[in-house]
């Protein structure tokens, strides 16, 4: 039998060893594959999760303790953070890096060819290429999110997925939770009640709650526009858990418009009673005297606004109105100033208009004139204290049950005045609003308040807002203190000392003595926006409160005492952009605890606190008992992690130099009234 020859041997051999190399090399880049495979799975379920987090928001404006569509913003929102994450993979546990960014542009759909209908998505510096104003809420916002890793090669990979997120929850959507006849069926959501003194809530008899969600209305100043946005909460709740029933979310901004004739306009969506329950009437289309806008640099909202706010006799006959002016439908003026106007009576005519607006099914629309029934002032501490809230409470529930029944309306708390030494003091304004009710509606209301149904507190559609920063104040004797009123100026412009707040409602005691403060609020939507007039009947019915007494006690002796009192200013620079500190959302990546500021007074003679009022209110710190004799310096510290700190000393000759104190080298000889002023600015170093 002829055997193998070792040539042929070898030969074989060599086959065999190439297939099997070929076979290893193959499956180990079969491996290497698969694995790449899995990392790229991972990274596209990674950025799907971050979409899905950004869009898990509960209420549409910042709010403490909430997640916000409004915080959606670049690497910023939702409970899942931007960076570097560890994921483990296989059986083998072994973990792999990886990185998550997000971008997020917003975008807003408006009218670019001016015919009064949304026609485009553009962004903001789009929108403002064009001349238009950037409407207060972005229509939808896109956002792509990079997650990025390492492949098994050592190469950089990436992917990134797209989304958009339009601000309509799943959860609070008002289609869920709100007025809608297909809604009565609703989720529950649940919800955290705000906290005494911010927010104050109002038993409504049947074991639910209303108030509103936020310590003060979130106001932004547009130019020659206003626009101030709040929300109110109705919840049930038990002894485990508050559940979110409705949301209402209501806009109120001034225009400047002309009238433009006939044409077809909207009556006013309403509140009314059904039955024993609240809804939404929708407005109906009718032909009517209609306006338009004065020009097109203001908020989208005001094409609406100038053309709707607009009534006929049957629109008052019916009860479905804006507002009334002597029982007749109200005529449109220019405001001239000092009490003065021009009515507008032909096409063309300029006039000053404000209007209200709540959201339905995710849109504005809008609504009947707000309001104003009461308006009562108190120091910013006077609501802390248990015994107290009930009292107010009683009182403006006092008030409401006074004006649905046409009697006369309680007194005034008379525990609110205070006695202080000189320094600086927020005070606060709160309104009370009584939605306008058909005659039905309030005979049935009537009806239940003359029974002692408890419950009719639920049929009545009122509200409880904090007009601090949106009311005209005035001291009677400004020799013994005085009291801000600054304009509403919420832009950012250092260069004109705007940084993005305003003072109004703080006394500033100077010198021993009384003296009474008096808060004063327009009747009308004048009164939520904080602008001029519209009418002179709205002019004519301001509602004030001059009852609260301030009396200023230096401790008179041989050595006097005085006070200083100083804004702080805050900007904060983020990759790049330069915005106003936000010193009460934690939430927010801009957000700087102004309460940790570290004050020292060298010699320690005296302290100097630092008082954050809610909202765009300016803050300020306000030492207190400095003596004519002491001289010393006061200096200034804070920190936020992954920023430096750079100071500025606002002077007295209105100088800025670049320093973290303040030295007085000779004695004061009164209260130091907002002559020095610390500005802080805090850079991104990561």
């Amino acid at each position: 039998m002829r055997g193998f020859s070792l040539i042929e041997v070898l030969i074989a051999s060599l086959i065999i060893m190439l297939g099997v190399t070929g076979f290893v090399t193959l499956q180990s880049a079969y491996m290497r594959s698969d694995a790449d495979t899995n990392l790229r799975q991972v990274a596209i379920q990674m950025a799907q999760e971050k979409l899905d987090d950004l869009r898990r928001f509960n209420v549409i404006e910042t709010t403490p303790g909430q997640i916000a569509y409004d915080d959606i913003n670049t690497n910023v929102g939702g409970s899942i953070q931007a960076g570097d994450a560890n994921v483990t993979i296989g059986a083998d546990n072994k973990s792999y890096a990886f990185n998550r960014q997000w971008n997020v542009v917003e975008q807003y759909f408006v009218d670019t060819d001016f015919d009064g209908i949304e026609d485009s998505w553009l962004d903001a510096p789009a929108i403002g290429g064009l001349g238009l104003p950037v409407p207060a809420l972005p229509a939808q916002k896109q956002v792509s999110v990079t997650i990025g890793w390492t492949d098994t090669e050592g190469n950089a990979m990436s992917v990134v997925v797209d989304g958009n997120i339009a601000p309509v929850s799943a959860a609070n959507s008002l289609q869920a939770i709100n007025e809608s006849d297909n809604a009565k069926v609703q989720p529950e959501v649940a919800y955290v009640p705000g906290l005494a003194p911010d927010v104050i809530s109002y038993d409504l008899g049947n074991n639910e709650s209303v108030e509103t969600s936020k310590p003060v209305p979130d106001i932004s100043n547009q130019g020659d526009n206003n626009v101030v946005q709040f929300e109110t909460i109705r919840y049930e709740s038990n002894a485990q858990i508050a559940e979110k029933l409705e949301q209402e979310d209501f806009l109120t901004l001034n225009c400047s418009c002309k009238l433009a004739g006939s044409g077809d306009g909207y009556t006013p969506a309403m509140t009314v009673l059904d039955g024993e329950e609240l809804v939404v009437k929708r407005g109906e289309k009718v032909t009517k005297d209609i306006g338009v806008v004065a020009d097109s640099k203001q908020p989208a909202l005001c094409n609406v606004c100038c053309r709707d706010h607009h009534d006929t006799s049957s629109m008052i006959a019916s009860e479905t109105y804006y507002r009334a002016e002597a029982g007749l439908p109200h005529a449109h003026y220019d405001y001239q100033g000092a009490g003065n106007f021009v009515k507008a009576s032909g096409v063309g005519d300029p006039y000053t208009e404000a209007c209200r607006f709540k959201r339905l099914d995710g849109f504005y629309e809008l609504y009947p004139d707000w309001q104003l029934i009461d308006i009562i002032e108190f120091e910013t501490s006077y609501l802390n204290v248990d015994s107290v809230i009930a009292n107010y409470r009683t009182y403006t529930e006092g008030v409401i049950a006074s004006d649905i029944q046409g009697s006369a309306y309680p007194v005034k708390p008379t525990d609110r005045n205070i006695e202080v030494p000189p320094g600086g003091y927020q005070l606060i304004a709160r309104g009370i609003y009584l939605d306008r009710m058909t005659t039905a509606h309030r005979n049935a209301v009537k009806a239940k308040i003359s029974a002692g149904d408890p419950q009719w507190k639920a049929l009545v559609p009122f509200y409880d807002i904090n007009l601090t920063l949106l009311s005209d104040w005035q001291s009677a004797n400004t020799n013994v203190a005085t009291v801000t009123n600054e304009a509403i100026e919420t832009i950012i412009d250092p260069s004109n000392n705007y940084y993005g707040t305003y003072s109004r409602g703080r006394a500033e005691a100077l010198n021993d003595g009384s003296t009474n403060m008096s808060v004063t609020a327009f009747a009308n939507n004048a009164g939520i926006t904080g602008t001029d007039p519209v009418s002179p009947l709205e002019y004519s019915q301001r509602l004030s409160d001059v009852s609260m007494l301030v009396t200023v006690d230096s401790k008179s002796s041989a050595e006097k005492f005085f006070g200083i009192i100083g804004n702080i200013s805050c900007l904060i620079t983020q990759n790049n952009v330069t915005k106003s500190c936000e010193t009460n959302n934690t939430n927010k990546a801009e957000y700087v605890d102004l309460s940790d500021m570290i004050i020292t007074v060298t010699p320690s003679k005296f302290i100097c606190p630092v008082t954050v009022p809610k909202g765009k209110s300016t803050p300020f710190f306000s030492c207190t008992n400095v003596s004519e004799n002491w001289l010393g310096s006061i200096e200034f510290n804070i920190s936020k992690p992954g920023y430096g700190v750079s100071y500025k000393i606002q002077m007295p000759d209105g100088s800025v130099i670049d320093a973290n104190q303040i030295t007085l080298t000779s004695g004061l000889t009164g209260t130091s009234n907002q002559e020095y002023g610390v500005i802080i600015e805090l850079n991104q170093t990561y």
